[in-house]
């Protein structure tokens, strides 16, 4: 009888350095506890094994060994595996939202355990993601950060950018609308919360539950930089949801266009354009969490 195995996608830029002890830890106690591992660095390769060679035997979990890049990557990839998370990128949003440290050994003895826990998604046209998604000004920041990005990013990657952004944004009014109201809503910054985590610690919606089937649309209603500044000084404080001009929707489908092409961005990916559709999918999501 073969042994259970595990595929571990090592994302090539934070998977290097000294973050790769951190894989050859998880290696060493993986095999110590009985489980085989396979690590690839070629997504399209371990895509084209775990399709077509491995149907009679699946992995135990298939691993993000990265950021939430990574993890993004794999519940588009394998929708019908469980992931675990060794976290390697700058933010690891959803491993410290999960309680993951950055760790080897803790990881191996997570997936021996197995437990497992069931979050809902979202899908904006054929991709998933976890976390949220915002369209406007801080998407704005990422797609200028991954046009002009170089290796490794860091806190400080992000300077150049804001900076950028702070002296081209247009500020394009946002068309919203929900399938929980007839209501067409306006806004000039949208952010969707699956889950309550983001960069720099930052909370737009603290109460978002990730299994309950439905997507927290947080909108700021006024424009230009004197407004942005504000509402980042409400969050910092966690008044924003009190002020008169943030408003805050639970849907199921959130639909946002506008006249001009404004930037979105998902799980701190650039992710194209306005317009989208974003649904929720329940529970779609399995990833194996500390016991």
């Amino acid at each position: 009888m073969s042994l259970p195995w595990v595929a571990i996608q090592r994302n090539p830029i934070s998977g290097t350095g000294n973050r790769a002890s951190l894989i050859m830890d998880l290696i060493r106690h993986l095999k110590q506890n009985g489980i085989r591992p396979r690590l690839f660095s070629n997504r399209e390769r371990m895509q084209k094994l775990l399709r077509h060679q491995f149907t009679d035997a699946p992995p135990l979990c298939v691993v993000a060994a990265g950021g939430d890049g990574t993890v993004q990557d794999l519940i588009n990839r394998y929708p019908d595996q469980r992931i675990a998370i060794l976290p390697l990128g700058t933010e690891n949003l959803m491993a410290r939202y999960l309680g993951i440290p950055r760790s080897g050994v803790f990881v191996a003895e997570m997936i021996k355990e197995g437990a497992t826990r069931e979050v809902d998604l979202c899908q904006m046209q054929q991709k998933r993601f976890i976390l949220m998604a915002s369209v406007g000004f801080d998407a704005a920041v990422v797609a200028d950060l991954t046009e002009f990005r170089k290796g490794n990013i860091s806190h400080l990657s992000y300077l150049k950018p804001i900076w950028r952004t702070i002296c081209s944004y247009p500020y394009e009014r946002l068309l919203i609308s929900t399938d929980q109201s007839t209501e067409e809503f306006t806004a000039y910054h949208a952010i969707i919360v699956n889950i309550p985590a983001y960069g720099l610690n930052l909370k737009f919606s603290p109460s978002a539950n990730d299994q309950d089937g439905l997507l927290d649309l947080i909108l700021f209603k006024k424009k230009g930089l004197f407004s942005t500044l504000k509402y980042l000084y409400q969050i910092v404080r966690g008044s924003h949801l009190n002020s008169p001009d943030v408003l805050r929707i639970q849907a199921n489908r959130i639909q946002i266009r506008s006249a001009k092409p404004v930037p979105v961005q998902t799980d701190g990916d650039a992710s194209g354009l306005t317009p989208l559709e974003i649904t929720v999918l329940p529970r779609a999501g399995r990833f194996i969490v500390p016991c």
